[in-house]
């Protein structure tokens, strides 16, 4: 879970990697002051597609797709993504790999707060 930092609540813009995974799963979450968001997720090695999902959680325990028609994400290419999200009532986030079509991707996260 977070440390004890929060992010956006210090000056401004703050950042904060995620981590990296390679296997359907969590990357580490992070406090955030829930209100503008921005995910940085960057895919290499990819085999056919990645399918990933952005989560929230009110509580740090039981995490919520940040999609709104609860959608997942499906990429295709190797590359780096942007998602930006604004009035989100959330303290923590993390990104989720749902699913891995081919190849051994890794998919390394980061996201920023204000």
């Amino acid at each position: 879970m977070a440390d004890a930092m929060t992010l956006g609540l210090k000056a401004g813009y703050e950042v904060a990697d995620l981590g990296t995974i390679s296997a359907p799963g969590v990357t580490s979450s992070e406090l955030t002051t829930g209100l503008d968001l921005a995910f940085q997720v960057t895919v290499s090695s990819i085999g056919t597609s990645v399918t990933i999902r952005l989560e929230g959680s009110i509580d740090g325990d039981d995490y919520f797709n940040l999609d709104e028609s609860e959608t997942d994400t499906v990429l295709t290419a190797n590359g780096t993504y942007g998602y930006a999200l604004s009035g989100c009532p959330i303290q923590y986030a993390r990104l989720r790999l749902v699913s891995i079509d081919g190849g051994s991707p890794s998919i390394a996260a980061k996201i920023g707060s204000m």
